[in-house]
């Protein structure tokens, strides 16, 4: 065995140890990638589930801008009615301790009725649904003379 057989084996072994030294480096690769991949994939399930999330946001905000307008109309038109009714009890010549005076059972009579049709607005205000009474009225005023505005959010008082 001479030198050059030592050399040819050498030479032998050094490819053998780079060719063991690619091949591992390529499985190396290859196995970084299949996790690069799971990584991507997952991303991308946390981008849709988050552009999803964001979609119902955006539509929850719309029903809330939606609701808030609602009730900002509703609170005006409730304002409404109480200048009419104020209004009323402020119209040029009325004189209620006068009349009350002239007339007590009327006027207690009238302050009744006005006193349950004011608690039945609140209940309308607060939610309750209109009853039968007020579902068969031909017209607001005539289902509630102090809030028709709950019985026909499109009632619109005729002021002379």
């Amino acid at each position: 065995m001479g030198i050059f057989s030592a050399i040819k084996y050498l030479i032998i072994l050094v490819m053998l140890a780079i060719g063991g030294y690619g091949f591992w480096y390529i499985s190396n690769l290859q196995a970084q990638l299949a996790v690069s991949e799971l990584n991507n994939e997952q991303l991308e399930k946390a981008m849709i589930e988050q552009q999803s999330v964001m979609e119902q946001t955006k539509k929850e905000i719309e029903q809330i801008q939606t609701i808030n307008k609602s009730l900002q109309d509703q609170s005006e038109r409730q304002r409404q009615d109480v200048k009419n009714l104020t209004d009323k009890f402020s119209k040029d010549g009325r004189d209620f301790g006068a009349f009350a005076e002239s007339q007590p059972d009327k006027v207690q009579t009238l302050v009744n009725r006005g006193t349950l049709n004011v608690l039945r607005c609140m209940e309308l205000a607060s939610g309750a649904p209109l009853n039968q009474k007020e579902l068969s009225a031909k017209t607001p005023i005539e289902a509630n003379r102090e809030c028709p505005s709950l019985i026909d959010p499109n009632f619109k008082p005729v002021t002379p």
